[in-house]
Order: structure tokens, then sequence, then C-alpha cells
């Protein structure tokens, strides 16, 4: 049950921003806390490649955790989004996220999607390294396809 919340937070990732988000953060303190989000996620991501690649030895348990903790922060990103970021020095969102924020929440459902699959088949028993890899490459793929279209 846990894993699902966590999950579904995770699916939500670039859901509307409520007016609430911007009169809890100001948007130079958003940016960096999205940016610091997005490094959590970088070394969990750094991980799975590793294991997936075979740079490292697969473990089905570390790779499930390292897919839960992703989950667990992707939850937090959407409040991180809200107009007023916009241009912040530093943020490497490109304006045409915020012209097309339909396609940006499209691409973040797809990522969250992904990585939901990815919790759910690493958390199977018998989950080894030949299911890990389509998995992992559908979760990777959502990211490139995000930031090739969307990242400075």
């Amino acid at each position: 049950m846990l894993k699902k919340t966590l999950i579904v937070a995770a699916t939500g990732l670039f859901a509307t921003a409520v007016a609430a988000e911007s009169r809890l953060f100001k948007p130079e303190d958003a940016v960096e806390y999205r940016q610091s989000i997005y490094q959590v996620m970088r070394a969990q991501v750094g991980v799975i490649g590793a294991m997936t690649k075979g740079d490292i030895d697969f473990d089905a348990e570390v790779l499930h955790q390292r897919a839960l903790n992703m989950g667990n922060v992707a939850g937090l990103l959407g409040e991180t989004y809200f107009p007023e970021t916009r241009g912040v020095a530093g943020s490497n969102l490109l304006p045409k996220a915020w012209d097309d924020m339909d396609g940006f929440r499209a691409k973040g459902q797809t990522f969250g999607t992904a990585l939901q699959e990815l919790v759910e088949v690493s958390g199977q028993p018998g989950f080894d390294a030949g299911q890990a890899r389509p998995a992992v490459a559908k979760v990777m793929q959502s990211c490139k396809s995000c930031h090739d279209d969307y990242r400075k």
C-alpha cells in the first residue's frame, strides 16, 4: 500500500501548480530545491544504470530500493514548478516548458508511469537483470525525452 501511495505521488509529478506553492517558496529557492531533487534522482539512476549495464553487480533489492527512492522524491517536484520560477537565473528549464505546459505535464506523467512500472516489477520475487533492462530503459527514455524537449 505504501509503495502505491508513493508512486501515485510520482505520477502527479507535474500537476498544475497550486497558488500555495508560490507562497511557500521564493522562486529562487524553489528552483534550487527542484535541482536538489533531480540530484537525488540522478544518484539513484546512476546506481540503477550501472547495475543494468553490468558495471556493478546486480542486486534486485538494491535496485528496488533505488526505484522507491526515486518515487519518494519525484512526488516533491510538483511543488517546485510554479509560474514565478519561470526565468529564474540558474534554472535549466526552457521557456518552452511554460509555453507547452500540457506537453511538459504529459512527459512527467510518462515518467511517473514508467517509474511505477519499475517499482512494481522490481519488487516481484525472482526479479532479475533481464527484467530490469527494459523497465529501466523505459524510465531512462522518459527522462531523456523531457530533457531533449524542455531542458537547457
